[in-house]
């Protein structure tokens, strides 16, 4: 019993040593660079700097792992690897490492009550800000059809996408609507990255991108709704009160917000990923939090909703935590 206990223990202490080292190759892009190529460790120093001797300790780690094989000497990138930690996969992993060093602060934050003064990486860090955009427009581009599907927007012909990112779901809105024409807010930031995209999808006539920073400076009108996606989290419950007051004011008679979030219990206990999710929050946001169905409803009626739909899950994707609330001005 003793044994097998130690064993958990030691697996469970080295997760945190697995993720560094698969985040870290992640970073260096360390798979897509072997492809399918057998190389010795000696191409990895050639290649990326650094001693023969570092590299292979680190290459074997990753066989260890599973990721990497090894014949004799030279290392290549198991059929796993190559399916699930190049390109597009790759993406998922590079926020984890910029906000390596956020986490490493979390006690300072907790006992100095000294959070960033600015949302990070998007008001701070326009690089970080693109691999966390594209991370998120990995899951975005699955989800953006189950959630399309499930609303009613054929009469609409006029939408704003607040804080829409690259414009994923943007885009899947209009291609699947052809009347529909939409208007992205972002920050001055991020507005370039959008309007790239935005061009890439051959929407650019259909997509105007605004830069503007909607905490400090007021949302267009005259939309037939308003599209707000993981947005009221890295904002204080007095931010997002103005916000969806904008918001309200934004909508033409009878149009309809649709505000995807991630909803906590009335307790603010869960569900898990929520709570931990919220931890994130105090490391990268002057405000941020996970709120509840409860906080945002109220937020809703305040600011002049009239009607509001009952939660539904935002999509059946496992990897998608999200509901989906949709609230309605008054005609």
């Amino acid at each position: 019993m003793a044994a097998s206990w130690n064993a958990r223990r030691l697996r469970r202490r080295s997760n945190y040593w697995r993720s560094a080292i698969l985040l870290t190759a992640a970073h260096l892009d360390v798979f897509t660079w072997f492809g399918s190529r057998r190389l010795k460790a000696r191409a990895a120093a050639a290649h990326y700097g650094g001693e023969v001797d570092s590299w292979a300790i680190f290459l074997n780690a990753l066989c260890s792992m599973g990721l990497l094989r090894r014949q004799r000497d030279r290392y290549f990138a198991a059929a796993i690897t190559r399916r699930h930690l190049t390109g597009q996969a790759r993406a998922l992993l590079l926020p984890d490492y910029d906000a390596w060093s956020a986490w490493a602060n979390l006690a300072g934050i907790l006992t100095t009550a000294k959070r960033p003064p600015k949302q990070k990486p998007f008001a701070t860090d326009r690089v970080q800000s693109a691999r966390l955009l594209q991370a998120l427009d990995v899951h975005a581009r699955k989800i953006a059809p189950h959630v399309t599907r499930g609303l009613r927007l054929k009469e609409t012909e006029t939408l704003l996408d607040v804080g829409g990112g690259l414009g994923t779901f943007a885009c899947v809105f209009c291609r699947r609507h052809p009347r529909l024409r939409a208007t992205l807010v972002e920050h001055p930031n991020i507005a370039p990255l959008a309007r790239r995209a935005v061009r890439a999808a051959g929407l650019a006539q259909r997509i105007r991108v605004v830069a503007r920073d909607f905490t400090r400076e007021n949302l267009p009108g005259g939309f037939d709704a308003v599209f707000v996606s993981n947005i009221l989290h890295a904002h204080s419950a007095i931010e997002n009160r103005v916000l969806l007051r904008q918001v309200h004011r934004s909508l033409n008679p009878g149009g309809q917000l649709i505000l995807r979030e991630v909803f906590m219990d009335r307790e603010h206990l869960g569900p898990p990923w929520a709570a931990l999710f919220s931890v994130a929050l105090l490391l990268h946001t002057p405000h941020g939090r996970c709120y509840s169905r409860e906080d945002i409803r109220a937020w809703l009626h305040d600011a002049g909703f009239s009607t509001i739909q009952a939660l539904k899950r935002s999509s059946p994707l496992s990897f998608d935590p999200d509901g989906i609330l949709i609230a309605r001005k008054s005609l």
